[in-house]
């Protein structure tokens, strides 16, 4: 068995994958030891992360290219974005690469078995985890056939029953919420429909989602699990999935009228308990097709807005199915029409260059474009065709989109895909990846004037070469000068700015700078601010301890070190020792506390 050695992600990565609220909790986990068993198969990272429960919470994380591309947990977290035991994991990695245990990936395990030895190692697997027949199954019978041969849809159905009855149903958390069923589980089943719509079989792929669809919803009516949040998103997401396969079918219209009538069924139920975007889109898709005279008309060449109800949500949403649908079909002229009518800028720009009709494509972004992400899709577009120039120059374009130079100012309205930050970073590594110095440097400097993180400012000191010493002054200045920058004081400590640090924080609670950078700041500024490290972190040590944060007494005993440091370089060793010794009297039936107080006395 070997140990990872590289460090895959990165700190400042890892906290843009949570709320601050989060992060915080997940650096808790960490400094707790709660994080067990890594094991990094090829770019998987796995992980058990002891939490409330008796067993401890799964982990899986994918990792490409220091970023964390896909993670689940079996905790029952659903606010958005990685949990505290996603964030506690990675970290954990972070903190020491080789952690992980590098294990060899299933495929890699099983290359070298014959056909014989398979077969007996699933049986043998077979035996101990009976559930494992019933997904083979599923994806038997769903397996694409030659010549289009139906599904047999009885083993889907049956594994979805399985599925909601398996042990996350007899499961209740601290909190009361008691899910109804694996969701996860139930989305793979779903995605067995995929192949086909890829395939263009679409009656195939709508007989396996409404296969899992039925049983679904008829267990969660006659449970009452309402309060389950992620099957409000596996009812959204199957009814997507079933609009897309209605496009691509063949069913004819007694067909249609039947699964509009099952799917409408299906909505009223649901709406009752508070289902308001489930299956609506998939019926107006059976319902409509590609019938409507308005919509051939434009997907023909005609001219006028789609759709006609610029406020119609769900017709907006059912065009960009139909747009994947005309690109899964080839159809490129239609796409063209249509994504200009409904006004999608960077699909037209996007397929013109599928197309091969680039200088079309970069005129239309010229003309069209008003958002950096925007620019973004049209730059990687012309990449992957290998017009790198015009891709540069694209992106250079985009730097300065809805304010992106200016690093997207506070003040301008937010809207998706406004942010220059994705542009920024693509960019910048391009483009300094071509040899483009000067133009890496610029969309450095949009980066992190745009983040203000640590990791934008290495990056841009590392694409700057000779060019630091002019550009670090700008960077430095916007740090200082912005509202709000959480990485601003470990930057200062970095460049050795101790004056500028306790400035930034002055005599605020400190609670948007990580505690590890408060200790450092206070490390090396108790000579020079003596009085400000000594007010800083008694404060900062007397919350924890207030609070009875029983866990955390190591890290005000930390801060406390620091007073003492304070006190010593002030020459009040004497006020130092009553107050250690007024802070042990008073929390002396704190038997965890105690001992490390005792350890901070002068002498000790």
């Amino acid at each position: 068995m070997g140990t990872s050695t590289r460090k895959p992600i990165s700190v400042a990565e890892i906290r843009r994958l949570a709320g601050p609220e989060v992060f915080a909790r997940g650096e808790e986990y960490r400094r707790r030891d709660a994080v067990s068993d890594l094991v990094m198969r090829g770019d998987t990272l796995t992980a058990a992360v002891a939490g409330s429960e008796i067993d401890p919470y799964r982990v899986s994380i994918r990792i490409a290219r220091g970023k964390a591309t896909a993670f689940s947990c079996t905790c029952p977290y659903e606010w958005g974005g990685a949990c505290k035991h996603v964030v506690a994991t990675l970290l954990t990695l972070a903190d020491d690469p080789g952690s992980a245990a590098a294990r060899p990936t299933l495929e890699a395990l099983l290359a070298p078995l014959s056909a014989e030895a398979l077969r007996d190692l699933i049986l043998r697997r077979a035996e101990e985890d009976p559930d494992l027949t019933g997904w083979i199954e599923a994806d038997l019978a769903t397996a694409l056939r030659p010549g289009g041969a139906p599904v047999d849809t009885t083993a889907v159905s049956a594994r979805a029953r399985a599925v909601l009855s398996g042990p996350s149903r007899n499961r209740d958390f601290w909190d009361g919420y008691r899910p109804s069923g694996n969701a996860d589980a139930l989305r793979h089943l779903a995605d067995k429909a995929v192949p086909h719509m890829e395939a263009g079989d679409g009656r195939s792929a709508l007989r396996i989602l409404e296969a899992v669809a039925e049983p679904v919803i008829e267990d969660w009516l006659g449970g009452g699990y309402e309060t389950d949040e992620e099957f409000y998103l596996l009812f959204h997401d199957l009814g997507r999935m079933m609009a897309e396969a209605a496009l691509l079918s063949d069913l004819d219209g007694g067909e249609r009228e039947a699964l509009v009538d099952t799917l409408e069924g299906w909505d009223a139920e649901l709406y009752d308990y508070g289902v308001e975007d489930g299956f609506g889109i998939a019926a107006r898709a059976l319902e409509q097709g590609w019938d409507d005279p308005a919509l051939n008309a434009i997907l023909e060449g005609g001219t006028g807005p789609w759709p006609a109800d610029d406020e119609d949500l769900t017709e907006l949403e059912l065009t960009a199915i139909r747009l994947r649908v005309l690109d899964a079909r080839g159809h490129g002229d239609a796409y063209l029409h249509l994504a200009r009518a409904v006004g999608a800028e960077a699909r037209v720009a996007t397929m013109l260059v599928r197309l091969g009709r680039i200088a079309e494509a970069v005129a239309h972004g010229s003309a069209r474009f008003t958002l950096p992400d925007e620019a973004l899709d049209l730059a990687r577009a012309l990449m992957e065709a290998g017009r790198s120039d015009e891709a540069f120059h694209v992106a250079e374009a985009g730097l300065g989109l809805a304010g992106g130079d200016a690093g997207d100012r506070d003040d301008q309205p937010w809207r998706p895909g406004a942010s220059v930050l994705p542009l920024a970073h693509w960019l910048r590594e391009a483009a300094a990846g071509a040899g483009h110095t000067e133009l890496a440097v610029r969309a450095a400097r949009a980066a992190f004037r745009r983040s203000l993180s640590r990791e934008d400012y290495e990056a841009a000191r590392a694409v700057a070469g000779e060019g630091w010493d002019w550009l670090k002054p700008d960077l430095l200045a916007g740090l200082i000068a912005a509202d709000r920058a959480p990485d601003r004081i470990e930057i200062l400590l970095d460049e050795g700015m101790i004056d500028e640090a306790v400035a930034a924080i002055g005599e605020a609670t400190g609670y948007d700078t990580p505690e590890p950078v408060t200790l450092r700041l206070l490390e090396v500024a108790h000579g020079r601010h003596s009085d400000w490290v000594i007010r800083t972190a008694e404060r900062k040590a007397v919350a924890i301890i207030d609070q009875g944060q029983a866990g955390r007494y190591d890290v005000a005993a930390a801060f406390l070190a620091r007073a003492a440091q304070a006190y010593d370089a002030a020459g009040r060793i004497d006020d130092w020792t009553a107050r250690i010794e007024d802070l042990i009297a008073t929390h002396r039936r704190k038997h965890k506390l105690r001992p490390l107080l005792e350890a901070l006395r002068y002498d000790a």
